[in-house]
């Protein structure tokens, strides 16, 4: 009687798998893309908490039984206690849709940006600008005090367009700084890592990394290492400005990514030559404001 209800115990995980595999897969189509960030799709999905959780469980603590259980000094019960809040079967199942969507889609959009440059930006503004809404929806004090952070984060990033040329020959340790700020997306909502990518002028570069791969190694593993040390500091970072402020946080944050605009945009207003043109600009950023709200809605069900 006790194989039956554990055959479908196992389907029941299996189940659970395949739908967090999905959530992946629909984060890392985020991911990939400047505008809703894969973290707001785990808030929207309802592991937001979850995946928070099992990142933190990746503590000192946790390293510390692994090496002592390796070398055979361990307590084999801690260690069990500390690989369950790291929530293995979960992580891997959500890692290996995001990735395959990242492998996917990296093709696409590297073609996209060579042939349709323009155009594809114009879809970007659509979808960064739908997704800052997340960011407002969060905000629980509209003060005018408040609201002065927004006007310092738009600031910061209409300047970015000054400061940072559309594409960068980056080197190794400027690929580490974009994957240590770039990970922020999965603590931040309305933060895509995409996008900060974008705004460091690395975005098509990374897309190349991967299509490359391994060819390029050693700038993924540099990416790689700089979004774990980002995972281990900013999420504490950010915890502890949302308790000391989250209001002018999020306004600060809504600032950043409406100045930020100012990245992709110099690359649809380099291209618009007369009114035919505008309007098909004008429609795609249309269809990425429609995209965005497609995807949220996709997400809650």
């Amino acid at each position: 009687m006790l194989f039956p209800s554990a055959v479908f115990m196992g389907r029941d995980k299996m189940k659970v798998y395949i739908k967090t595999f999905l959530k992946g897969l629909l984060m890392g189509i985020c991911d990939a893309i400047p505008g809703i960030s894969g973290g707001t799709i785990a808030f929207i999905t309802g592991i937001y908490e979850r995946l928070i959780n099992a990142i933190k469980g990746f503590s000192p603590a946790f390293f510390y039984s692994l090496i002592l259980f390796i070398v055979g000094r361990g307590n084999k019960e801690e260690f069990k206690k500390n690989l369950k809040a790291v929530d293995l079967g979960f992580l891997i199942a959500l890692l290996s849709g995001i990735l395959i969507a990242l492998i996917l889609l990296s093709r696409v959009m590297s073609f996209l940006l060579g042939a349709y440059f323009s155009f594809t930006m114009a879809f970007f503004v659509g979808l960064i600008l739908a997704s800052a809404k997340v960011i407002f929806d969060h905000i629980e004090r509209h003060h005018t005090t408040n609201t002065m952070f927004m006007l310092v984060g738009l600031a910061i990033g209409i300047s970015l367009a000054f400061f940072i040329p559309a594409s960068v020959d980056p080197s190794v340790w400027y690929v580490f700084l974009g994957g240590f700020l770039a990970i922020s997306a999965m603590v931040l909502p309305g933060i895509s890592g995409a996008f900060i990518l974008l705004l460091l002028g690395i975005y098509r570069f990374m897309l190349n990394v991967i299509i490359d791969f391994p060819e390029k190694l050693n700038y993924l593993a540099a990416f790689a290492v700089g979004a774990l040390v980002g995972l281990f500091t900013i999420s504490r970072v950010v915890s502890w400005l949302f308790k000391k402020d989250k209001s002018k946080t999020l306004y600060f944050l809504l600032g950043l990514v409406i100045g930020g605009l100012s990245v992709p945009l110099r690359g649809v207003f380099g291209n618009i030559f007369n009114v035919m043109s505008a309007t098909q600009h004008a429609a795609l950023f249309i269809l990425g404001v429609l995209a965005a709200t497609l995807i949220k809605q996709l997400a809650k069900r």
